[in-house]
C-alpha cells in the first residue's frame, strides 16, 4: 500500500461516525396557557398514553416572564431572554428611550431583534424542512429559518378570532368557548395540509385556545379542563394522519406550554387600559405619575408589567413608592441600590438596553389592564410551571425527569434528529434522561 493510501484510509478510520438520527420527524405541540396540573387531571387519553410511552418531566419551567411573546423565542432559540433580547411586552424602550415593536405588526421584520440562532436554522443548515404554525402572529419573531410559517392571526377564522376574548356570543357562553376551540381546529387543519404536501422534519404549532379561555373565564373554569380535553382530540388526529402519512414510527412528539395561569381578582384593574385621557398604549401608574416620575409600562401576560424610568436615578424613589402598594407581589431589577427583591441577571432575563428597569410581579388580588380572572406572566409557580412531554422515535419509555426548563427543549429536539448543534447557541442543555438507550 502506497503511503498516500495509507493515510487516507487512516483518516477514514479516524473520522467521527455520522450522527445516528434517532427521529426523522419531530412535532413540537405547544398548549398555549396550559398548566401541568391540570393536564394531569383531565380526560387526556391521547396525550396520557403518549407520556406514559415516553419520559415527562415533573418541574419543568418556561421562562421569566412567563409569556407567550418571550417563551415562544425562548423554544426555538434554546435561550433566555438575557440572551435573546426579547424581554417582556408590545413594545420595549431602548437606551435611547425609542420604542422598538416586537412583532405585533410584522413579526417577520422583528426577527432581527433575535440575538439568537434558531433550531430552525440548524435544521436548514442540514437539509431539513421545517414548519412553525403561529396562533398569535408574533410567535414567528422566534421563527428565523423555517422553511414554512403560519401566521394563524391572518389565516384562522376572522370570526373566532375577534371573539377570543369574549365570555359570550350572541348571548351564549357556549358559542364563545367552540369559537376559542375553534382556533385550535383550524391552526392544525392549515398544519396538516403542508405537512400532507411536504412531510417536514421539524414542526411547532401553538395550539393557542387553552390561553384564550383561561383569560376569559379563569383557570378554574370548567371551559378550561373542556378545552385542555379537546386539545387532547386534535393531538389523536394528528397522530392518525401521521400514521396515514406513513411518518408515524420516525416521529417523536413533543408536548409543553409557554407558560402557566394564575386565578385573579378581574375587579382590581391596575393601569386600566380603558382610561379616556390617556393613551392606551402607555399606561401610567397612579404613584409613579404623581411623583413626577416619567415612567412606562409594558404588559407582560397580565399579572406582570415591565416598567421603564427615564431618569434612572429615581430608580430607587420608585421601587419604595410601588413597595407600599397592596398590589405588588415582588419586584425584581438590576441595579443593586435599589433593592429589588431579586436581580433581572438571576432569573436570565436582563438583555442590556432593552429589559425595563423593573419587572413588577402583581398580586393574585388585581390584574393589568383589563378585567380578565385569569393572567400570567409572574415568577409565581403557577405560573412559571409547564407540563413537558417527549414520546415515539428515539425516546426512552415510562421515564420521569424532574427539573427541567423550556430552554432544554430546543438542544434536546436537535439531539433527537440528530443534529450536531453547530449553529444553535443554546443556555439549555439536552436533556439526555429523554433518550432512548
Amino acid at each position: 500500500m502506497s503511503l498516500l493510501a495509507a493515510l487516507a484510509a487512516s483518516a477514514l478510520l479516524a473520522a467521527p461516525a455520522p450522527a445516528a438520527r434517532p427521529a426523522d420527524h419531530v412535532f413540537i405541540v405547544m398548549m398555549d396557557g396550559t398548566r401541568p396540573d391540570f393536564l394531569r387531571r383531565a380526560h387526556a387519553p391521547v396525550i396520557h398514553a403518549l407520556a406514559a410511552a415516553g419520559t415527562t418531566f415533573l418541574q419543568a419551567e418556561t421562562t421569566y416572564p412567563s409569556q407567550t411573546r418571550v417563551a415562544f423565542v425562548s423554544l426555538p432559540t434554546g435561550s433566555y431572554p438575557g440572551s435573546h433580547g426579547i424581554v417582556g411586552g408590545d413594545e420595549i424602550k431602548d437606551a435611547s428611550w425609542k420604542d422598538l415593536d416586537t412583532g405585533n405588526n410584522d413579526p417577520i421584520a422583528a426577527q432581527a431583534l433575535v440575538a439568537r440562532p434558531t433550531f430552525f436554522e440548524e435544521a436548514t443548515a442540514a437539509g431539513l424542512t421545517s414548519i412553525y404554525a403561529a396562533m398569535k402572529g408574533y410567535e414567528l419573531v422566534g421563527a428565523k429559518g423555517a422553511t414554512w410559517t403560519i401566521n394563524g392571526k391572518n389565516t384562522i377564522d376572522k370570526v373566532a378570532y375577534a371573539a377570543r376574548y369574549a365570555p359570550e356570543v350572541s348571548g351564549s357562553v357556549d358559542l364563545a368557548l367552540w369559537y376559542k376551540q375553534r382556533l385550535s381546529r383550524d391552526l392544525l387543519d392549515q398544519s396538516l395540509a403542508l405537512v400532507r404536501e411536504h412531510k417536514p422534519n421539524l414542526v411547532v404549532i401553538n395550539l393557542g385556545s387553552t390561553d384564550y379561555v383561561a383569560h376569559t373565564w379563569g383557570p378554574l373554569a370548567p371551559q378550561y379542563l373542556d378545552t385542555i380535553q379537546f386539545i387532547d382530540g386534535l393531538v389523536g388526529e394528528l397522530k392518525a394522519e401521521l400514521g396515514k402519512l406513513g411518518m408515524l414510527e420516525r416521529t417523536a412528539f413533543v408536548f409543553s406550554a409557554d407558560h402557566g395561569f394564575s386565578d385573579v381578582d378581574p375587579t382590581r384593574i391596575i393601569a386600566p387600559a380603558g382610561d379616556a385621557p390617556r393613551d392606551d398604549r402607555r399606561h401610567i401608574l397612579d404613584p409613579l405619575a404623581e411623583r413626577g416620575i416619567e415612567h412606562f409600562v409594558t404588559n407582560t401576560g397580565g399579572a406582570s408589567m415591565g416598567v421603564y424610568i427615564r431618569d434612572k436615578a429615581r430608580l430607587a424613589e420608585a421601587v419604595a413608592l410601588l413597595r407600599r402598594e397592596p398590589w405588588v407581589e415582588s419586584i425584581y431589577c438590576e441595579p443593586a441600590p435599589a433593592r429589588c427583591d431579586l436581580s433581572l441577571s438571576s432569573l436570565h432575563s436582563y438583555f442590556p438596553g432593552r429589559s425595563p428597569d423593573l419587572m413588577v410581579d402583581l398580586d393574585d388580588d388585581a390584574t393589568l389592564n383589563v378585567p380578565q380572572p385569569g393572567q400570567h406572566g409572574t415568577h409565581r409557580p403557577s405560573d412559571m410551571r409547564i407540563p413537558l412531554v417527549f414520546s415515539g422515535a428515539g425516546v426512552a419509555r415510562g421515564a420521569v425527569g424532574g427539573k427541567a426548563s423550556l430552554v432544554d427543549v430546543a438542544p434536546t429536539v436537535l439531539r433527537l434528529l440528530g443534529l450536531p448543534a453547530t449553529v444553535l447557541r443554546p443556555d439549555g442543555h439536552v436533556l439526555e434522561e429523554v433518550l432512548a438507550r
